[in-house]
């Protein structure tokens, strides 16, 4: 396997950032819903789910700098639609990967907490505000149920290429082997 793309797959890189920021995805999101629910370990969570929250950001701003570091694979032949269909989807991904940090940083700003980044307090750019906070927790969380929509919707996608169209989709941002 190659490091980089080539026109027919993605390479090393691509995938590893790929299959990462779709694990620390699914990490930091249930790690929210768990905020709501524990108390006990309310701190402890909020943590955790801010500096998953950051490296998300730190990532896909390596990842947005990489796609134009390197080639994209030619895409498979496929309906306009769908190809249409899954470059917006990638494009509102990119947009939701610098707002749901962003918003979850300046919503820990607002009620009051330091932003932690794996220990390391960052640092504060807004002062406690209940009001505030409200309306940045809405959007907040708005945008993460978005993100589970376009994840799922993303995952049905790749099933759908795989099992029903059984093309190369998946297995071109996979270490499997293409047919």
């Amino acid at each position: 396997m190659n490091i980089l793309n080539s026109d027919q797959r993605y390479g090393l890189i691509s995938i590893i950032f790929h299959w990462l920021m779709a694990l620390i995805i699914i990490a930091t999101f249930i790690l929210g819903l768990n905020l709501k629910h524990n108390f006990q370990y309310y701190y402890e969570v909020l943590a955790l789910h801010n500096s998953l929250g950051i490296t998300i950001f730190l990532l896909a701003i390596f990842r947005v700098a990489w796609k134009f570091f390197n080639i994209k694979p030619n895409q498979l032949p496929n309906k306009v639609i769908l190809m249409k269909l899954a470059t917006l989807t990638h494009i509102f991904f990119y947009i939701i990967f610098f707002t749901l940090p962003i918003t979850g940083y300046i919503l820990t700003n607002l009620q009051g907490d330091i932003v932690l980044f794996y220990g390391y307090g960052l640092p504060e750019v807004l002062e406690q505000n209940r009001g505030l906070k409200n309306y940045v927790h809405t959007i907040h969380d708005y945008v993460g149920n978005i993100l589970l929509i376009l994840f799922s919707l993303h995952v049905l996608g790749a099933l759908y290429h795989h099992l029903i169209k059984k093309d190369n989709t998946l297995r071109r941002i996979t270490f499997f082997k293409m047919k």
